[in-house]
């Protein structure tokens, strides 16, 4: 059983469920280690702040790599991160992860909570996700 394993994906998750305290995202990025590789996760932001979700530190601190992948792209100052507004859910991603990174977005703090559905897949069969280790993208 390991990162490619399809029915370890296939079947309904374990339940994983945190939550920030109110207004804790801020200025330096928040990491949240799921027990094992997620299936599927959901997002809310209950602050009325605008919240960085990305996939690694980089990503979310403006220090990404470029998605394209060009020579000519070296520089790590790309945004590899999605916007989530005030008071708002992500819906449903499908996304094999084992970390979320969090940041704020402007001025002010922000929150979130996540509850995901997790696989049997340990975080050690899974692999580091990076722009240094060729995935483009996350940062």
């Amino acid at each position: 059983m390991g990162a490619g394993d399809v029915p370890s994906y296939q079947m309904s998750g374990i339940p994983f469920v945190t939550s920030s305290q109110a207004g804790e995202v801020g200025t330096t990025p928040i990491r949240v280690e799921f027990p094992n590789v997620s299936r599927f996760v959901v997002v809310h932001n209950p602050s009325s702040n605008v919240l960085r979700i990305g996939f690694t530190e980089n990503g979310v601190s403006d220090k990404g790599g470029s998605v394209s992948g060009s020579i000519h792209e070296q520089n790590a100052d790309h945004s590899n991160y999605f916007i989530l507004s005030g008071n708002q859910s992500t819906g449903r991603l499908e996304l094999r992860v084992k970390d979320l990174f969090f940041l704020r977005d402007g001025g002010a703090n922000a929150g979130f909570s996540i509850v995901a559905g997790i696989t049997p897949v340990r975080r050690s069969m899974f692999p580091t996700l990076s722009g240094s280790q060729g995935y483009l993208g996350i940062g």
